[in-house]
């Protein structure tokens, strides 16, 4: 089992006059999420709230199922915990679709979502968008998502548009967001999980003013609480132009051995794949 000490913060920022982010911490099942919103009059609240919503009251039903008639939503997960959190994310953006269709105010809305699942002895992380997850492990820092941004996806920059921005534009072009179309592709990270482990989920309003290595720095010197405020402070003395929002979660304990660490660093390796490996260490 793995036992955990976890942390939240939002922050409105010193620019935006509403704060569109929307973050979760429900530590009895082990979910986090972090929502960035956007489009719309009132749409960017309203469309990361109803993401953090349903991706909570899905996982949280184990009765609860997702309908897929037509077979569109599919992904390649690796054990059924990191399917059901792939549907949690696709009956949201179901629900965010359907109500920017009937409500005009919210036409064009949609959301980041990066979510953190604990299940069994496994960190999984779902992401669409480019609301950054981080992992923390031996005082080094990877990352646990695909930032669905123009930067990162050069290929589906069209001709006509090449040389007209700057690398800093296109890294906040989303290419992919939760809720814009009647169908999302969700991107999925599946690794074993160890003591001291500490996954940072956050948006861009922190990363985009905040190096990976600050982060580390900040989260290894302190706790989970007080990591989160000077983060969140940092971003604001920096300019705070954004939405700020973070959550550190701190592994305190896991079932994981020691003996099997080198294993977790092989971000996304496939379960069958590490216990062939394990298994092979034993004999």
């Amino acid at each position: 089992m793995i036992k955990v000490q976890a942390a939240g913060f939002s922050d409105i920022g010193k620019v935006r006059k509403a704060n569109e982010d929307c973050f979760l911490l429900n530590e009895p099942i082990g979910l986090y999420v972090v929502a960035d919103g956007m489009g719309g009059h009132r749409g960017g609240g309203v469309a990361s709230r109803i993401a953090v919503e349903t991706i909570n009251g899905f996982m949280a039903s184990p009765s609860q199922e997702f309908s897929d008639a037509d077979g569109t939503h599919t992904v390649e997960a690796q054990s059924s915990a990191a399917n059901r959190l792939c549907q949690s994310i696709f009956l949201a953006n179901q629900k965010i679709y359907a109500q920017s269709v009937s409500d005009k105010t919210c036409r064009g809305m949609g959301t980041t979502v990066s979510a953190l699942y604990l299940a069994g002895n496994s960190i999984i992380t779902a992401n669409v968008g480019d609301s950054p997850i981080y992992l923390l492990r031996n005082r080094e820092i990877e990352t646990l998502y695909t930032p669905h941004t123009l930067l990162h996806e050069r290929k589906k920059i069209p001709k006509s548009m090449e040389g007209r921005f700057s690398e800093s534009k296109l890294a906040h072009i989303l290419t992919r967001a939760v809720g814009i179309r009647s169908e999302v592709g969700v991107d999925l990270v599946e690794t074993p999980c160890f003591s001291e482990d500490i996954v940072v989920l956050c948006s861009d309003g922190l990363s985009g003013k905040i190096s990976r290595e600050e982060i580390r720095d900040l989260v290894y010197q302190n706790d989970s609480q007080s990591a989160c405020r000077k983060l969140t402070d940092l971003a604001n003395q920096r300019g705070g132009e954004d939405n700020i929002s973070v959550i550190v979660v701190r592994v305190t304990s896991s079932n994981e051995r020691p003996a099997n660490r080198l294993f977790g660093r092989i971000v996304g390796i496939p379960a069958w794949i590490a216990s062939l490996f394990r298994a092979k260490k034993r004999s």
